[in-house]
């Protein structure tokens, strides 16, 4: 090839490059703030704490796509380790529609051909649908048939820190008004946090 088509070829790419980043979209911003239900469960929300009637926990709020800020608790390559990590994944997945990187920290071990479509099609939706928050979920307590708490010294006097069981994932439906709760169960495997169901 003779060095001007190449100058050419290598003009026509840099141009094509440069319009493209031109309309490429910005960078979102966008706080998620780690709140401490009243209940002693976190939430995570794009919110403040205090609209929740939450206090602020310790790690204080997550700091996602500001350019030029430092972030904290920004998800490493690799698979969740811890569940704050796991959220912040499900919470980017969703601000940014995307998802294949929703259906990245999904546990799909043993999963049909006609499972995993119908898996990835409800991970869709859920990507893309505004997301107000997300909550841990904890265990059950123990009720009798009836839904009384059968043994009333079960409870402990103050809040007893469980690990949490599922997410749920508090959104809203095109409309932006009706509410949509989505729950995915909490899996860890291989040292990894993940999300099913």
């Amino acid at each position: 090839m003779s060095p001007a088509p190449t100058n050419l070829l290598r003009a026509a790419l840099l141009a094509s490059f440069l319009v493209t980043a031109g309309v490429a979209p910005r960078v979102v911003q966008a706080a998620i703030y780690r709140c401490q239900a009243p209940d002693g469960g976190m939430v995570y929300t794009d919110r403040p704490c205090s609209e929740l009637g939450a206090t602020p926990s310790p790690a204080g709020d997550l700091s996602i796509g500001q350019a030029g800020q430092r972030r904290r608790a920004t998800p490493r390559f690799g698979c969740a380790r811890n569940l704050p990590e796991l959220v912040l994944r499900v919470a980017n997945a969703i601000n940014q529609q995307d998802t294949n990187q929703l259906a990245g920290v999904y546990h799909w071990a043993g999963m049909s051909g006609g499972q995993s479509v119908a898996i990835l099609r409800r991970l869709d939706a859920v990507a893309h649908r505004p997301l107000a928050g997300i909550v841990q979920v904890g265990p059950q307590t123990m009720q009798s048939v009836d839904g009384v708490v059968s043994d009333e010294e079960y409870y402990a006097k103050r809040p007893i820190s469980q690990t949490p069981v599922a997410l749920r994932i508090e959104q809203s439906t095109g409309d932006g008004i009706s509410p949509s709760n989505t729950v995915f169960g909490l899996q860890r495997h291989f040292g990894c946090w993940w999300i099913r169901g």
